[in-house]
């Protein structure tokens, strides 16, 4: 008997269905790639309000210890003459202010707080000028370079009310221009406000936001240790695309973080910053309570600018309202 010897034929894909299938996967990554990325930027902008939670509690537990919240900045004074306020290094921001209660006293005790005749970052805090402390950097941006000068910069900055921002010390005529009396924020120079002075409520009021730093290591905006740097106001409503005005040295540009010159030293300087993020939509923001809310960038420029000062302001928005 003869053995039949069958011969199967090879069957492959065809190009079309090649195609077909590289079409499908392609259109479920796509569908896929934006759920991933959104639930990457939940996270990071979750890991931003617990930073912001953070330095609201060392806000709170600098006030329960010097029974004052920081200043924004400082004037050094070596007389003392000032009721009520504490002698202090020269141009110091709020930002050295709340080490010790951010677990950060290896960093404090790197201070001198006793050479209050002199500029803090040239003197008394020279050695914690270029030292990063991750709770000062939104995971939403990437880390931004120190600046040229060795400054080191964040995310978080202060709220000084409506610009713009005059350089003055101990009262009006010190500069050119003269101090302009301006409806003032939580931190401005030598503020050192006090719950009692929070008349609005410390629900109804700001204390920090966020801003984005240009990663040119010339750009000043986020410089944490400079009074030029670790301050915003609120002329603008959140990510406005009107350029920020700053000194001129300061100022590279960004389609994020647009900025113009508007002064040449410290003794003429003026600015206004807008609160920025890299977050969709708005930018978080600390308010006096310690709680962190997220403000859409299409908030009430009213609304907004009402939130930034401690007075009752006449019209106010309630805060459900942004």
């Amino acid at each position: 008997m003869k053995r039949r010897i069958h011969f199967f034929k090879a069957r492959g894909f065809t190009l079309v269905e090649l195609l077909v299938v590289i079409a499908i996967i392609g259109i479920l990554i796509a569908l896929l790639l934006p759920a991933v990325q959104a639930a990457r930027e939940a996270a990071r902008r979750s890991q931003c309000t617990n930073n912001l939670k953070q330095l609201g509690l060392a806000m709170h537990l600098h006030h329960d210890t010097k029974q004052m919240f920081p200043p924004g900045e400082t004037s050094g004074r070596t007389t003392g003459t000032a009721k009520d306020k504490p002698v202090v290094p020269h141009q110091c921001t709020w930002v050295a202010f709340t080490f010790p209660f951010i677990e950060q006293g290896a960093l404090d005790a790197k201070i001198d707080w006793t050479l209050i005749n002199n500029d803090f970052y040239s003197h008394a805090g020279a050695n914690v000028l270029t030292l990063m402390v991750p709770l000062f950097f939104c995971p939403s941006d990437t880390f931004p370079p120190p600046r040229t000068s060795g400054h080191v910069k964040g995310n978080y900055v202060a709220n000084n009310g409506i610009g713009p921002s005059i350089e003055y010390r101990d009262g009006p005529g010190h500069t050119t221009p003269a101090y302009m009396e301006r409806p003032g924020g939580m931190f401005y120079m030598n503020s050192w406000l006090k719950f009692s002075d929070i008349k609005d409520g410390t629900s109804q009021t700001v204390m920090l936001s966020e801003i984005r730093c240009p990663k040119d290591p010339r750009d000043g905006r986020g410089q944490l240790h400079y009074p030029e740097g670790p301050l915003y106001q609120h002329n603008r409503t959140p990510n406005s695309l009107v350029p920020d005005e700053i000194r001129e040295v300061y100022c590279f540009t960004t389609p994020e973080a647009p900025c113009i010159g508007t002064s040449t030293a410290w003794n003429n300087r003026k600015w206004i910053m807008t609160a920025r993020s890299s977050h969709p939509g708005g930018v978080n923001v600390l308010l006096g309570d310690g709680s962190v809310r997220f403000v859409s960038e299409t908030i009430n420029l009213n609304t907004w600018q009402a939130l930034s000062s401690p007075k009752l302001v006449e019209g106010e928005l309630p805060i459900a309202d942004y």
